[in-house]
């Protein structure tokens, strides 16, 4: 092959983020900054596909619904614990009525969480005020393509997070403090349990175990309720995040590998249509992306389409995620098989794991829907996270070379591994 990628190629990728960071700044879900934001990397794509080729989709979404799973439970914690230690003390109220109801919240705590936020179900969108946003793509054959057989598509994302208030101002005892929002809702779980077993069997001291003291209010139950009803902060206009990491550095990475394509054919595998998608709202619970799937499912799947979605490149060391969602959707092991051998011919250090809780992606719904698609994530947990995750210091200054280069070697590996060409070669 005549060209391989260079440090020119995510040079070029670097200054896309710098000028977005620059002209336009954060770009929360919803916002006009990320519509703004969506609108130069259109213009970017359109300089190397001509303007027929390159789309705006925009969709309707509820920005303030995903994250507000956290306050929500932070509020039913609030109501359990009162009801809890008010339980005989309310006059013409019945012990059991308010013991009974402290259960009730008590199990109801998660499910804002675990449906919303775990899981990924839009439950609570209908009562949130909706917004637009805007999926950006570009689509490139080889010249004389006529006939379409199958699509690869490459993606990233425009938005950027509303600011984690406990990362911006306790680093590592972030940590603590999340450990300690569960601890609470076991604590209050088990705690209304034992006073409503209490009531049950007419025994007193149960009652009076079961019922919270004010040291178990002042840990780990108030903790816990400020850790959920200030999780966030969003601040004015696009928030506070630029997220140069994450992710402007995937969609620039994005447009620059469909730079290289386009001043390089020969590398874009024959009747193959190849993407690049840049999609909005995915800190808003990756709804651009589930938006755009509901939209060209059919045509997904009778083109056999594989995503590769690049998050947060920061780290020269690319995780490849077997999982999506938080865990709970397995990626397909045919995508994932594909990823690892690029990698390999790429010589790109990389590590294969599942997600985690608090790991999920564009490629989630992607692999939900049964299509072939994964997640690469260059980005060490915990050091990075506490340094600049959904913080504002995500800012161009925190990007090197060297992890953008590499995912950009990747990337092309697999695009040249999916052509079914040499297995053996090395870009």
């Amino acid at each position: 092959m005549p060209e391989i990628i260079s440090t020119k190629d995510a040079d070029y990728a670097y200054d896309i983020v710098k000028k977005i960071c620059s002209e336009v700044g954060p770009g929360l879900p919803g916002s006009p900054q990320e519509h703004a934001r969506a609108d130069l990397l259109k213009k970017e794509l359109e300089s190397h596909l001509g303007t027929d080729n390159v789309a705006f989709e925009e969709f309707t979404f509820a920005p303030g619904a995903f994250l507000s799973s956290y306050p929500m439970c932070g509020l039913l914690m609030v109501f359990a614990a009162l009801l809890n230690i008010s339980m005989d003390h309310i006059t013409g109220v019945s012990p059991w009525l308010t013991s009974i109801a402290a259960l009730a919240l008590s199990i109801l705590v998660p499910l804002p969480f675990i449906f919303e936020f775990v899981l990924a179900f839009e439950i609570f969108d209908p009562l949130f005020r909706k917004k637009k946003s805007v999926n950006v793509i570009g689509t490139l054959c080889k010249p004389g393509t006529t006939i379409v057989k199958r699509l690869l598509i490459i993606s990233g994302h425009h938005d950027s997070a509303p600011e984690n208030t406990w990362l911006r101002f306790l680093g590592y005892g972030f940590f603590f403090l999340l450990a300690t929002f569960f601890i609470g809702y076991v604590i209050i779980l088990v705690m209304s349990i034992i006073q409503l077993l209490g009531l049950i069997t007419d025994n007193a001291n149960m009652v009076r175990n079961g019922t919270l003291d004010w040291i178990m209010m002042a840990y780990p139950i108030m903790p816990a309720v400020i850790f959920a009803l200030f999780f966030t902060r969003k601040g004015k206009d696009g928030g506070n995040v630029p997220g140069a990491a994450d992710n402007l550095s995937a969609s620039a990475l994005s447009v620059a590998m469909c730079r290289f394509l386009v001043k390089n054919p020969s590398y874009i595998p024959a009747d193959t249509e190849i993407r690049f998608i840049s999609f909005g709202g995915e800190e808003a619970g990756f709804r651009g992306s589930r938006r755009y799937l509901k939209n060209h499912l059919d045509e997904l799947r009778r083109l056999d389409a594989r995503l590769l979605n690049i998050e947060t490149v920061a780290s020269p060391e690319v995780v490849l995620l077997t999982s999506d969602i938080n865990g709970t959707v397995k990626n397909s092991p045919e995508m994932v098989k594909s990823v690892v051998a690029a990698a390999e011919h790429a010589g790109v250090p990389f590590k294969v794991k599942p997600a985690t809780l608090g790991t999920a992606n564009d490629s989630g719904p992607f692999s939900k829907a049964g299509l072939k698609a994964m997640t690469l994530l260059a980005f060490k947990i915990p050091q990075q996270m506490v340094a600049f995750y959904h913080q504002k210091w995500d800012r161009p200054e925190i990007l090197t070379i060297e992890p953008l280069l590499n995912v950009l070697k990747l990337t092309l590996e697999w695009i040249h591994n999916e052509n079914g060409l040499s297995k053996k070669s090395s870009l």
